[in-house]
């Protein structure tokens, strides 16, 4: 009786750490086919982000350390091309919402002068040398008074939430195996 109870637990708790959670909106990033996705006004970006020395493993919204970093971003829209972009990087105050968190007018880390790029791409390099949450901001200004502007947090040196599962997924194994094991020590000394 008490193996099952112990089988039916460790089935609850895995349950219980693989189950998906809420999603939670990181600025205007998202995911497309394994890309980043950046929204800005009705279009989109595609954004990566490398670093120097981490064998160009790409990263979305976490940075794995300090160190010289480089912003690319390609054109989703042949429409772009003739607006002015800029791109600036400020840190996170903690504030409530986007607006509050990357006021276009607060204080900025880095900053990309505004330019029109028609090859649809373009690239920021900048070394952080400290770690902690900053957010991206890129603004897109067209000919006929368009304004778009793109906001996306991003941590630098910080524990990546990708691993999160991997840790969880390794405490639930030791918390079956522990169970599994002292629950069957007891079963023997009770004969």
């Amino acid at each position: 009786m008490r193996t099952r109870c112990t089988l039916y637990f460790c089935l609850a708790l895995a349950t219980a750490v693989f189950a998906p959670g809420p999603a939670t909106a990181r600025g205007a990033l998202g995911y497309d086919q394994d890309q980043c996705v950046l929204k800005i006004g009705p279009d989109f970006l595609y954004f990566s982000g490398y670093q120097h020395g981490t064998a160009r493993r790409k990263f979305c919204e976490d940075a794995p350390g300090v160190g010289e970093t480089t912003f690319v971003f390609d054109y989703g829209q042949d429409e772009l091309r003739q607006m002015n972009a800029d791109f600036r990087i400020q840190r996170d105050t903690g504030g409530s919402g986007d607006d509050q968190a990357a006021a276009p007018d607060g204080p900025s880390v880095a900053y990309l002068p505004p330019r029109v790029y028609p090859s649809g791409t373009f690239n920021f390099v900048y070394r952080f040398d400290q770690p902690g949450n900053y957010v991206g901001v890129v603004t897109m200004e067209g000919q006929g008074g368009e304004k778009w502007v793109a906001r996306f947090p991003f941590s630098v040196g910080g524990t990546p939430l990708s691993t999160t599962p991997y840790i969880l997924l390794a405490l639930a194994a030791a918390l079956a195996f522990g169970m599994f094991f002292f629950g069957g020590e007891k079963k023997k000394t009770a004969r």
